[in-house]
Formats: C-alpha cells, structure tokens, sequence
C-alpha cells in the first residue's frame, strides 16, 4: 500500500489564497462592481498607507514595474488610486487611496472578517488562533534558514 503524496507547504498556502480571493472577488464585485478583479488586489496588499511607488509595488508584489504601473492606471480611472508627486523627491510619483479606494479597502476588511467567521466556525477558534500564529512566524522562520544557510555555505 502507498503512502498519498504530501502536499508542501507552499503549494497548500497558494491553495488556501486562491481560495480566500475566489470568495472575496464576487462579494466584492456585488458591493463594488466589475471594475475591480483579483489582478488588482496585490496594488492594494501591498500599497503603504502613506503611498507607495509604482516600483515599490511591483518588487512586493514580485512583477515587473510594466505590469504593475498598468493595474494601477487601472485603478486610478477607476477612482481608487491615484498618483501624486513623492515629497521626498518631486520627480517620482507616489500611488495613494483615494476616497473610494479607503471605502473598497475597509469593505474588503469586512469581507475578509466574514470569510475567517466561517473559518473558525469549520476549523474552531483555537486552530483559528494556532494557525496564525504559525503563519505569522514564517516570514522570521524562513529568514533565518536562508541566513544560516548562506553563512554555513561561506556566502
């Protein structure tokens, strides 16, 4: 008798973002209309709420300054984005909210909360708790394997 092949991790967390962006786009689209698809949600991931550049996004979101400069011309005659000049330095532009794209955002957070409802009512809250918790230390915990491995490769 074989063993059933394992899944990894990675392919399990992609599965489960998958499935978290296919629940939240049609409630979106219902409350929000067409305009806004699951392409786009990595403009709003990944935007700082003091505004982001367009190359910030794109090295987050891991694509090319090209595909992300055109979500986000989406997005801003949709009415979500927009473009303003850095303060930091006048000739580079930074992508904010507007008005609309704070109430999609909230509306998104709400969303969001609803689907972990039903998370926890099929997992229970304390998986709920355990499991983010786990998540939330993946970040540091890969970190500090790539470090170690760097360091007992001699890099």
């Amino acid at each position: 008798m074989s063993m059933p092949e394992r899944s990894s991790l990675l392919k399990l967390l992609v599965q489960a973002a998958d499935a978290y962006e296919r629940a939240l786009n049609p409630l979106l689209r219902a409350e929000l209309g067409t305009d806004l698809r699951p392409a786009h949600y990595p403009v709003f991931r990944y935007l700082a709420p003091g505004g982001s550049r367009v190359t910030e996004l794109a090295e987050a979101a891991g694509m090319t300054q090209q595909s992300m400069g055109e979500l986000v011309t989406h997005l801003e005659k949709s009415g979500y984005v927009e473009r303003t000049s850095d303060p930091a330095d006048r000739r580079a532009r930074l992508i904010l909210l507007t008005a609309r794209g704070r109430d999609a955002v909230a509306l998104g957070g709400q969303l969001l909360a609803r689907i972990e409802q039903t998370i926890a009512a099929e997992l229970g809250a304390d998986s709920v708790v355990v499991l983010r918790n786990a998540l939330a230390r993946l970040p540091a915990v890969i970190a500090n394997h790539s470090d170690a491995r760097s360091a007992s490769d001699g890099r």
